[in-house]
């Protein structure tokens, strides 16, 4: 039989395996012997490594079957040296490489990540128009947007869908976006005749519903202006919500109607364009349109069995942290301006962020905070036991919650409970405390696993 011996070992046992292989195998390499024998001469070789093994031998012994197999006979010393069929690493991790245990639990997790990218390379589209780019400038007035820019990028959305001649598939406005044959004048004229008392939120299909409701709230939440209306009512589908919102829950600001009929018109006007021209946005709106059309018939079963909720819940999450880390950082010097339009301003007013800039950095942050959304509930630190979490509070009751409870205890007491429901709960964390063994927020996180 052809056998082959592989030696691993370090420091004095090299030598000393060297000396007992020499003897018996020709050497063809500096750590590698081969040689014809007999299986007793193969147990000799064994029993005269074992005489002189120590924590620093390593030798294996390979039997050549034939042209194309081999096998793994023996090891003599360290084993974790080689794996179970005698082969040596070359090199060595301790990150976990298998990740099936969080990767195949979070079947919508593709669906979030598209529409989080969709949504955050248009929701600040609405700064394109004329009235915000002037307020920019350093000789700006500092009086609100007769439209919030949330508002004004759900208008643009809804153009485009109209745009598309198809409001009941997503498949029009999609393939416009991918092909990115689309007409910005025809988009600012539609816009403009649409007017901006419109419900820009109506008439859309399923996934420009999901993509504007990220739009219009990635700020805040509507703000309904007759709470006492909707008391009772239930709404149990996106669609039929979205239809009851329009620009006066809290995107707009019309107390002067003269001041605001004057200064409507700008917001609506976009003189440098809708962002066509910046190669970066398109290609990335391009990437991920594609995807989410791919994605169409998953959203479909995420409307049947009601798991919709859940994907926009941590879309919008991860849009306002993309958002909110890339809005305090520098601007990217080595972005080229192409556009002439600008996102926002530093803290001397001076023009900072490129609107394209802006939108793909955002998009790139948000898709880092989707990817990291499957490993929160088991790799974040937890609280155990903080002192100052038991401390009672001397504020009076807020609603059901008695302040004067400590708040690690009714945290605890909803923890179990949000196990099965699916709970996720942030607690901050008093300024004083300094030795916690975990980052600065307390976050009691269960499983969370998308239906």
């Amino acid at each position: 039989m052809m056998v082959t011996f592989i030696s691993q070992c370090e420091k004095k046992a090299l030598a000393r395996t060297r000396r007992v292989l020499d003897a018996f195998a020709n050497r063809i390499g500096d750590n590698t012997w081969q040689s014809v024998m007999t299986q007793e001469g193969v147990m000799a070789v064994k029993r005269l490594l074992l005489k002189n093994v120590t924590k620093n031998t390593a030798v294996s012994c390979h039997w050549i079957r034939s042209r194309k197999r081999s096998e793994l006979l023996w090891v003599v010393g360290n084993r974790r040296r080689f794996n179970s069929e005698g082969w040596v690493p070359v090199n060595t991790t301790r990150v976990n490489l298998i990740k099936n245990d969080w990767e195949n639990d979070w079947p919508h997790l593709p669906l979030i990540k598209s529409l989080t990218a969709v949504a955050a390379l248009l929701h600040d589209w609405g700064k394109a128009s004329v009235l915000f780019q002037g307020k920019l400038r350093p000789t700006r007035q500092n009086s609100a947007d007769p439209l919030r820019h949330e508002w004004v990028s759900c208008l643009l959305l809804h153009a485009l869908v109209r745009l598309s001649g198809n409001t009941n598939d997503d498949q029009g406005w999609l393939n416009l976006l991918i092909h990115m044959n689309w007409s910005e004048q025809a988009i600012q004229k539609q816009v403009a005749t649409e007017g901006a008392h419109l419900n820009a939120l109506s008439a859309l299909p399923p996934m420009a519903q999901c993509v504007a409701w990220l739009l219009v709230s990635h700020h805040r939440l509507p703000d309904c202006p007759t709470p006492s209306q909707y008391s009772d009512t239930c709404k149990t589908e996106l669609s039929s919500l979205l239809s009851e919102i329009n620009s006066s829950w809290g995107y707009q600001n019309c107390h002067d109607e003269i001041e605001y009929a004057k200064r409507v018109k700008k917001c609506l006007s976009f003189q440098h364009g809708l962002l066509q021209n910046a190669p970066m946005w398109r290609q990335q709106l391009q990437k991920w349109s594609s995807r989410l059309l791919q994605l169409q018939m998953q959203a479909e079963h995420a409307y049947n069995d009601g798991s919709w909720r859940l994907v926009l819940q941590l879309s919008r999450l991860c849009l306002m942290l993309g958002d909110h880390y890339y809005s305090s950082c520098n601007a990217d010097p080595k972005w080229a301006e192409i556009t002439h339009l600008f996102a926002n301003t530093d803290r001397n007013r001076q023009l900072k962020q490129k609107l394209d800039e802006h939108l793909v950095h955002v998009c790139r942050h948000a898709l880092q905070a989707a990817q990291s959304l499957n490993r929160f509930s088991d790799e974040m630190a937890q609280a155990e036991d903080v002192r100052a979490l038991r401390r009672k509070s001397q504020r009076p009751s807020l609603g059901k919650i008695k302040r004067s409870v400590p708040l690690y205890d009714t945290a605890k007491n909803i923890h179990e409970p949000g196990l099965k429901a699916g709970l996720w709960s942030t607690w901050p964390v008093p300024a004083k405390a300094k030795r916690w063994p975990m980052p600065k927020s307390c976050v009691h996180s269960p499983p969370l696993a998308t239906p």
